[in-house]
């Protein structure tokens, strides 16, 4: 990948575990989440999560949500407050309303969330946020999260880090060829897993932006035996000195399940790499599979790729 004209900052991701309750049918369940927060201002930022919501009765549900927040900073920059909402897209595995069997429902709601950030202990930084994801086609949920997060590179003054600092290309190499192995879980009730196979060149288009032309094997993995290619638009940052990277494709997989015919299906990807030197890195990459027939799937892989 692109490394950079001085240090990135105003990065910062979490990882946060907590509950969920289900006010409508009166449960509760675990709940876990990965967030990146970007700084745009003093007061104001941009959030990328993944929040699952747990198990509870007929739904195994999880999502992805992107938000626009407000923050309140106190004059010692140790602590703020902040609000947020935005766009919340939800896959939940249920049960089909005439049937026994289980479906994948996908669909869109409204995240609601509220958070407050310790940062005396720079560059770790601690988090409780309260989530609402509000949603009517499907269950709505309340989850109160508490975590750490890490700030990729400091300031020369606690608190949070802005403005952000652009960076451009400084390496020739563009192209990257990864093999990656793993494991493929459906998402039904039962969860089935298989071992999956993933080859990816990746095209280096603009220091934010990517290009990728991938074939994914699934392996077996229950009643999904499945295979194909995939094509995604990435964006990404780089941190620690630019030697690490994550990132978020979406795009189109065109696959063919081997009990029926080809299909084309939604594919959206959570990345993160790390150099090793100027040639090779390793990378692990969590594939979701978004399907029209219930067959959606988690894809999961590690693997080792060189820079050309």
């Amino acid at each position: 990948m692109c490394c950079a004209a001085g240090n990135v900052h105003a990065q910062e991701l979490y990882g946060l575990v907590g509950r969920q309750r289900t006010p409508e049918i009166d449960e509760t369940s675990y709940a876990y989440s990965i967030v990146y927060q970007h700084n745009v201002a003093e007061y104001a930022l941009l959030s990328f999560t993944w929040l699952n919501e747990g198990h509870v009765t007929d739904h195994h549900r999880d999502g992805f949500g992107l938000q626009g927040w407000l923050r309140w900073l106190n004059s010692e920059r140790t602590f703020d407050a902040t609000i947020g909402v935005g766009p919340y897209r939800y896959y939940d595995t249920t049960l089909h309303p005439t049937a026994t069997t289980s479906i994948n429902e996908h669909g869109f709601g409204v995240l609601y969330s509220a958070a407050v950030h310790w940062y005396a202990l720079a560059p770790w930084i601690l988090q409780m946020r309260y989530n609402r994801a509000e949603v009517s086609s499907s269950i709505s949920t309340d989850t109160l999260l508490f975590g750490f997060g890490y700030q990729f590179e400091s300031g020369d003054r606690l608190g949070p880090t802005v403005p952000p600092r652009s960076f451009g290309f400084t390496s020739p190499e563009r192209n990257e060829l990864t093999l990656m192995l793993g494991s493929t879980t459906v998402n039904d009730f039962s969860s089935p897993m298989g071992t999956a196979g993933v080859l990816e060149y990746r095209r280096i288009l603009t220091p934010y932006i990517d290009a990728t032309a991938t074939a994914i094997d699934e392996g077996e993995a229950g009643h999904v035996k499945r295979r194909g290619l995939a094509a995604q638009l990435w964006a990404g940052r780089r941190f620690l000195d630019q030697r690490a990277m994550i990132g978020l494709g979406a795009g189109a997989y065109v696959a063919r399940d081997d009990d029926i015919s080809t299909n084309t299906l939604g594919l959206l990807t959570m990345s993160l790499s790390y150099d090793f030197s100027r040639q090779w890195h390793g990378r692990a990459s969590w594939y979701r599979t978004v399907t029209t027939n219930s067959r959606d799937t988690d894809i999961i892989v590690l693997g080792i790729g060189r820079m050309f």
